[in-house]
């Protein structure tokens, strides 16, 4: 059991983080079924989540790196980028 702060923030309990792998810094998704609050651990992207991006293009002359920069911009915007 954890108890609200004046914040709005909760604790989570060792057992659970553990169990799930979070960590400081990472990120939770919230969703509300009936009367129950449902945390989800949001999985971090890496770099090489990016591969294959561009395939089927010519990549590295003009108006393509343009594109593709613009691409992988909008990615990891979307959806974060982690190192490694």
């Amino acid at each position: 059991m954890s108890t609200i702060t004046k914040k709005g923030q909760v604790t989570i309990p060792k057992p659970f983080r553990e169990t799930l792998h979070i960590k400081e810094g990472d990120s939770l998704e919230f969703e509300v079924k009936g009367d129950m609050l449902i945390l989800k651990k949001k999985e971090r992207k890496s770099i090489l989540s990016l591969g294959g991006i561009a395939k089927g293009r010519k990549v590295g002359f003009g108006d393509e790196r343009e594109f593709t920069k613009k691409v992988v911009a909008k990615r990891i915007a979307k959806e974060g980028l982690k190192g490694g």
